[in-house]
């Protein structure tokens, strides 16, 4: 099993550098969201109505490619 999946939350995410290094690369208005700290508890899987709602055009392909790079990682 992956390290690293959208099951892991955002906080995880965020903590870890090597996969903060990818949300810089692949979302970075990630860090322009108002509400990023407070989704720090939820999974990717359980924010996902959020994220593509904030993906704008392309979203679900944009959450598709960071899906794979992330479970890339390990």
């Amino acid at each position: 099993m992956a390290k690293w999946s959208f099951e892991n939350t955002i906080g995880e995410l965020l903590d870890d550098p090597q996969t903060l290094e990818l949300v810089k690369e692949l979302a970075p208005e990630a860090f322009d969201h108002p509400l990023l700290e407070l989704g720090r508890n939820f999974s990717v899987n359980a924010a996902m109505p959020f994220i593509l709602d904030y993906a704008g055009e392309n979203g679900e392909e944009r959450v598709e490619n960071f899906k794979k790079r992330l479970e890339e990682l390990g």
